[in-house]
């Protein structure tokens, strides 16, 4: 049984192989992958901004599909089950992964980051690592379930009180889905602040109350020291800078997007203003309420699904997403036989 495998194998460059099926060993399920997500760290996997294994190495951690064969001690799952992926693995033994927190766990690692990910047909992997799709959510909506995850957890650790004023900063795809939690979780006016018009209007079209392009002399910031929470989403010095202005004496900052090396944050002020900076990533413990969200509406993916390519056409797919960066939102790969539109 053969696999079709696209890998990266050095600075921006990528290859397809064909390779054996891999063995389904006690506890573990392959997958026939359905659609893959392009997510921006796996340009930055690429493009060596972002370090985790080398190549060469099948990258995807955006995941959806139909499970297909099943090893012995799996009851849980059955083929033909629909799926979406939640790629972080943990030891499964110590008292981190024992209470539910296997992103704390010393030997923590991803598939698509770590460990052979999902740019491949059909992909193995543990059995715990699936959650069941109802059939309201397509394909190319469950692999935006690994990002929406991440973007839950932070919002839960935010404790948002009913009618607080928020900002989110960065439009990108957190950004987008960040605006939409905030207001699922209670927030009063939530305020966009980014840099491109188009995800600007994409964001009050999801739910922003107002926003702001920062690249636009007329454009209408929130006041300094108004915002009870600030999200940021770009992860870079300016961008830190501008959240800890707006934000009020006592207010909450979750730190989310990744500035890919050191950068200087104004301490001083933030002690003075007794601000609350909160660091997230996974969430493990959140996947049954994304799902949930996503099937009933209350969170929006389609939206920001902007192009779609077939399986044979990944390297293209990746060019686009590196040369279009202000055009593409989100791109989906269809790896079933599709002719790669989004429906």
């Amino acid at each position: 049984m053969r696999n079709e495998i696209w890998e990266w194998t050095g600075f921006n460059a990528m290859e397809p192989r064909v390779a054996e099926r891999s063995v389904v060993h006690d506890g573990q399920v392959e997958v026939r992958i359905r659609a893959i997500g392009i997510c921006g760290t796996d340009l930055h996997i690429m493009s060596g901004h972002a370090e985790f294994a080398p190549p060469p190495l099948p990258l995807g951690h955006e995941l959806a599909g139909v499970v297909e064969r099943v090893g012995a001690g799996v009851t849980s799952w059955r083929a033909g089950d629909r799926v979406c992926i939640d790629p972080l693995t943990g030891c499964g033994k110590c008292g981190e992964c024992q209470s539910g927190n296997k992103h704390r766990c010393p030997d923590s690692g991803e598939f698509g980051l770590h460990y052979p990910g999902g740019w491949q047909r059909y992909m193995v992997l543990p059995h715990a690592n699936l959650y069941r799709l109802p059939d309201s959510i397509s394909f190319e909506e469950a692999t935006q379930a690994e990002t929406l995850h991440c973007c839950l957890g932070g919002i839960d650790k935010l404790n948002v009180r009913i009618g607080e004023h928020a900002s989110v900063v960065g439009d990108g795809p957190t950004g987008l889905y960040f605006v939409q939690l905030l207001k699922a979780a209670g927030a009063g006016k939530v305020s966009f602040i980014g840099m491109r018009d188009s995800r600007l209007k994409l964001g009050q079209e999801l739910g922003a109350d107002a926003a702001a392009n920062i690249n636009s002399g007329d454009s209408q910031l929130p006041e300094s020291e108004s915002q009870d929470i600030i999200i940021d989403a770009a992860g870079t010095e300016s961008s830190l800078a501008l959240c800890i202005a707006l934000l009020k004496k006592g207010g909450r900052l979750l730190l989310f997007g990744l500035p890919g090396k050191p950068i200087a944050a104004d301490v001083q002020t933030i002690v003075l203003k007794e601000l609350n900076l909160l660091g997230s990533t996974n969430a493990p413990g959140v996947w049954p309420r994304v799902i949930q969200m996503m099937a009933s509406g209350q969170v929006k993916v389609k939206p920001l699904l902007t192009h779609a390519y077939r399986f044979e056409e990944m390297d293209k797919a990746i060019a686009f997403a590196r040369s279009q960066i202000d055009e593409a939102v989100k791109i989906i790969v269809f790896a079933d036989d599709t002719k790669g539109e989004l429906r």
